[in-house]
């Protein structure tokens, strides 16, 4: 529609075919339509250059009530978790006013332990909230078919969900926010390559989580990097044991008994540290190119200490700061994501630029 006459919903309804009583449920995202009916509806409004005052029209129409279930920010999850969450919180202070209920819930950042506290979470909130939630932001354990089922019965009842790094595709969910993990681990890779395609020599690789497919994908782009451009370069991985004194042994035997290694590597966060005192333990800190996951208090001191050469940020907090600022942006204005997958950016860290990374440590 041109000209300066404000859209009204009488003017959508007309153009959409749809009743008004339909188009100001869809508008106000209350019951009563089919999601599709409901996008129809949107997409007539963008077309129309229909524009809400959303925050007045929070104050008239019923609570929306939004969970979060992520693991611990201390403990084993502050290495990693601890700043999604700080992005989370973010958006929950950013859209203040809109009249949304968060509900946190939060489960052990261990393996085992995890995935059956997030299980007990997402059973007893489909329960006790059922048809009043209305989104869900989380970060699944992509190796558990229950995790999955339950998130299927979440969508299933409308509920949109949003995922962070782990995606289930066939959950019926809006979207996942994630790095591309392929080429996580390939930047990872050719960092390296640059500074070792003169040598030959074996890459310790920690692998992280076996079941989750972030650290999978993001292995799987780093060794497929050096098996395409640099054959004198092998691989040599080693799993991750979710303990920290367990994987710092596993890697200094490793560094004792195999002196081909002149460069070691970890997909995941919380392994970088352990990384860092085995090669130190090994007394081969000058030998090694060393390159951590994540930026940390601990993973800084060690880049700058000289034990870390690098660091590949993944950007924990703005996928906590999307995953909530998606959900907002889909349930109050009605904007879809613009896909399925939203990658954030990487970045590689070193002594010279981490200060301008500090504000998210």
């Amino acid at each position: 529609m041109t000209g300066s006459k404000k859209v009204t919903l009488k003017d959508i309804a007309n153009a959409s075919g749809y009743s008004l009583v339909s188009v100001h449920r869809a508008m106000n995202n209350k019951e009563g339509v089919s999601s599709q009916v409901k996008q129809r509806i949107l997409k007539v409004a963008a077309e129309l250059g229909y524009t809400a005052n959303y925050v007045a029209s929070a104050l008239k129409r019923r609570q929306v009530n939004v969970a979060v279930v992520l693991p611990e920010s201390e403990k084993s999850g502050k290495y990693y978790f601890r700043y999604i969450w700080k992005g989370c919180e973010a958006a929950i202070e950013e859209v203040e006013g809109y009249n949304i209920n968060t509900i946190r819930y939060v489960f052990s950042a261990r393996k085992t332990k995890g995935s059956q506290e997030q299980i007990e979470i997402l059973k007893n909130l489909y329960q006790n909230w059922g048809e009043k939630l209305d989104g869900l932001l989380t970060t699944p354990d992509s190796d558990n078919p229950q995790i999955q089922c339950l998130l299927s019965q979440f969508s299933g009842k409308g509920v949109s969900v949003v995922l962070i790094d782990n995606d289930f595709e066939n959950c019926g969910r809006l979207c996942c926010i994630a790095p591309n993990n392929i080429y996580t681990g390939r930047l990872a890779a050719e960092l390296m390559n640059l500074v070792l395609k003169k040598s030959k020599g074996t890459i310790l690789v920690a692998q992280g989580d076996e079941r989750s497919l972030s650290h999978k994908m993001n292995v799987e782009g780093f060794s497929q990097y050096f098996s395409e451009v640099n054959a004198n370069i092998k691989i040599k991985c080693v799993k991750d044991f979710d303990d920290a004194e367990k994987n710092r042994k596993e890697l200094l035997k490793c560094l004792h008994e195999d002196h081909s290694i002149i460069a070691a590597y970890t997909a995941r966060a919380r392994i970088t540290i352990p990384l860092c005192q085995a090669v130190i333990d090994s007394g081969r800190k000058e030998d090694i190119f060393t390159v951590g996951s994540d930026l940390f208090p601990e993973s800084a001191q060690m880049l700058r200490d000289g034990i870390l050469k690098a660091i590949v940020y993944k950007n924990p907090y703005e996928k906590g700061y999307l995953g909530y600022l998606t959900l907002f942006e889909y349930l109050i204005k009605g904007k879809a994501p613009k896909g399925d997958a939203i990658s954030v950016n990487i970045s590689i860290i070193l002594q010279n630029n981490i200060r301008f990374f500090e504000e998210y440590i």
